[in-house]
């Protein structure tokens, strides 16, 4: 909205903010204010790259709008949002709500307001808070039926964007191989193999340790070689603590599209097990989940991608997810107890689909 200043802090976000900006969108009708708004803790309060704080607002009609949104805006963590800004997160999430959200057949949270500016590094949204639906324990570990589901609907977000010319006019979709990953991420690699080295061989093993020299001498090249796979648009960030499920995982939701990126499906689907799947999930489900996801793909109608092409890709991938976990460990400030036990559950997973797949025969 015109000439309403973005808040930097959730202090800001006072009822006459808020009633300009859910009128200005339609939340609410132009007679109804917001009476009252009170800023409470949401989960850990930060993402990496984002602060979240949970909205409970009154009306000065009842039963007019939400009573209960989430706020976004940029990590107070500046180190997090130098990277955040460089990788273009921030108008990432902004675009997918404001073009492609209607367009992508998938149950994604809502957005009630959006407003960035870029140069100036701000940004703010304010969201659904998902009340129906319980959030994925990325700690705990994916349940073979949470597998499931998640890659049922990412088959779809993938179909619907297959090829489609409209992703050539992005400019702001980037693919891996865009020239601020090439200049970011093998430094963020290659930095972040001086601490695995150092503090997480007995944790991830030797021998994927060593399988990460081999990959950070090479990640320019890994990088390049999945942009040239860069079939649809992907989530980005698909893993358990962006995805709401209800009791037995036969309803999901998808959140946060801060990297959603133009790449081969098999990103998201190499991202998913290697953040979310437990080593026993894998070696017992894993392959028939892979054909599962495969055959939905297909029966969604992308006709010219067979398996062996998605395998290779998938390998090609697991080897370029393990840069998700490592930067996370290496550069980022991962916040509480909650944050730390993620990083290391991260590891762990991250680190075993390329040694499981034998992911080593595509470097």
């Amino acid at each position: 909205m015109a000439g309403l200043a973005r808040p930097t802090t959730p202090r800001q976000v006072t009822a006459s903010w808020l009633t300009q900006a859910l009128q200005s969108t339609g939340v609410i009708e132009s007679h109804v204010e917001v009476g009252s708004v009170r800023q409470e803790p949401l989960g850990g309060g930060t993402g990496v790259f984002g602060t979240l704080v949970r909205l409970v607002v009154d009306y000065t009609e009842p039963n007019s709008g939400p009573t209960s949104m989430v706020l976004k805006i940029p990590t107070a963590a500046p180190e997090n949002k130098t990277v955040g800004l460089a990788l273009g997160l921030y108008v990432r999430e902004g675009k997918y709500f404001a073009l492609m959200a209607d367009r992508t057949p998938v149950d994604s949270v809502r957005c009630y307001y959006n407003d960035m500016d870029v140069d100036a590094g701000e940004f703010v949204l304010v969201l659904e808070e998902i009340r129906d639906l319980e959030v994925g324990q990325q700690t705990t570990g994916a349940t073979v039926a949470q597998l499931e589901i998640a890659l049922r609907e990412l088959a779809k977000f993938h179909a619907a964007w297959w090829k489609h010319p409209d992703l050539d006019s992005m400019e702001w979709l980037p693919r891996n191989d865009s020239p601020a990953n090439l200049v970011v991420v093998p430094d963020i690699m290659r930095n972040a193999m001086t601490v695995i080295e150092k503090d997480w061989v007995d944790v991830i093993g030797r021998d994927a340790v060593d399988l990460g020299h081999e990959l950070a001498a090479q990640f320019d090249s890994i990088i390049k070689r999945t942009g040239e796979v860069a079939h649809t648009m992907c989530h980005g960030d698909a893993r358990l603590e962006n995805m709401f499920f209800n009791a037995d995982a036969s309803r999901m939701k998808f959140i946060d599209f801060q990297l959603v990126i133009r790449a081969t499906p098999a990103q998201d689907v190499a991202y998913l097990m290697g953040s979310s799947a437990d080593k026993d999930v894998w070696d017992a489900h894993g392959m028939r989940l892979l054909k599962m996801y495969h055959d939905a793909l297909v029966a969604a109608g992308v006709r010219d991608y067979d398996w062996d092409q998605f395998w290779y890709e998938f390998r090609l991938q697991a080897l370029w997810g393990v840069v998700a976990p490592g930067s996370m460990v290496a550069s980022f400030d991962v916040g509480d107890e909650n944050g730390k036990l993620l990083s290391r559950r991260w590891m762990e997973r991250g680190w075993y689909i390329p040694m499981a797949t034998n992911a080593r025969d595509v470097l």
